[in-house]
């Protein structure tokens, strides 16, 4: 048996699995969409989930809004889009996805499992609007500050079925933290806060620069929530895969194979956008994924990168998450 210690609570009416192996500690809500709503690395006491000040924990039916309803903070997963959109191809064509998917809305089947010194927390969802299955199995091994994620998606169709995927952590951000990808990732830009932050929407560099109405704004380092800008990114496809964020008393580090994972999503809120029209938000998206973001019909219609499963076929992925100090 593992030295991992496994507690089940209650937060909001909501079941909560918390586990810690004396370095990590993390908390899933299988009832809302397998949902990790923690991470935290018992060493500095830092919590790298950011959670929504004022949004509380529910559970809500399919069809609703993601952004206004449900947008609370910690780790989703977004399948088979990112932004509501109809699905673009037959057999399927006009079928409604919504807002960040479809696999948050839905209670995640969980599974626990002890692997000699390691635990598996195993969460598997069902398609809504298309036939497939989604699993991601968590790992977390004692005496390691390193989580790993296991992917697999099962296509039970007998055409093709076309996805996007993202990873959806909202990290808990502080002025001064260092946000590094490799050095020869490109980067393409979906929207900012307010319009027009950059001149060219691809092939943008990272850490960039951009332009504001006090002038030039570095994300050398994460400027602080008074910068009042926004911008989502995401990559071309990666010759290297891994992003790190760096903060005064440790780190969170993400690898990847890119042959399997083959891109990075950034969405960098500092202070510009709150979906409740509250305080804007101060928190980071570092989301490896697979296909352009946000909407798999536009990927679909402008050609951009998504990715397809042969009828009744199968792919896996594999995301690793590193805390230090």
């Amino acid at each position: 048996m593992s030295s991992i210690d496994i507690t089940n609570e209650q937060e909001g009416g909501i079941e909560l699995l918390r586990m810690s192996n004396g370095l990590v500690a993390l908390a899933l809500m299988p009832g809302l969409g397998g949902k990790l709503s923690s991470l935290q690395d018992l060493r500095s006491g830092r919590e790298w989930l950011w959670r929504h000040p004022r949004l509380p924990y529910r559970s809500l039916p399919h069809g609703s809004s993601y952004i206004h309803e449900a947008d609370t903070g910690g780790w989703d997963e977004c399948f088979p889009s990112v932004a509501p959109c109809h699905y673009p191809a037959a057999p399927w064509a006009g079928v409604p996805i919504q807002d960040h998917g479809e696999l948050w809305s839905q209670p995640a089947r969980l599974q626990l499992r002890h692997l000699g010194d390691t635990v598996a927390l195993e969460t598997t969802w069902r398609g809504v609007a298309l036939p497939y299955s989604f699993s991601r199995a968590l790992r977390l091994a004692a005496n390691e500050a390193r989580l790993t994620l296991d992917y697999r998606v099962v296509s039970h169709a007998d055409a093709p079925l076309h996805f996007i995927w993202s990873a959806h952590p909202l990290i808990a951000i502080e002025p001064g933290m260092e946000l590094r990808t490799p050095a020869d990732a490109r980067f393409n830009c979906n929207v900012t806060f307010p319009p027009n932050l950059t001149e060219t929407m691809a092939g943008l560099p990272f850490p960039l620069t951009v332009q504001t109405a006090n002038g030039p704004l570095s994300f050398e380092r994460l400027p602080g929530p008074e910068a009042a800008v926004a911008m989502k990114l995401w990559s071309d496809p990666l010759t290297d895969g891994w992003a790190s964020l760096t903060a005064r008393d440790g780190a969170l580090r993400m690898r990847w194979d890119v042959r399997q994972l083959p891109q990075l999503a950034l969405w960098l809120n500092l202070g510009a956008w709150a979906a409740d029209g509250g305080t804007p938000y101060y928190n980071l998206g570092l989301e490896p994924c697979i296909g352009a973001q946000d909407s798999l019909a536009t990927a679909f219609a402008e050609r951009k990168p998504y990715a397809t499963l042969p009828p009744r076929g199968v792919r896996s992925w594999q995301l690793e998450v590193e805390l230090s100090v």
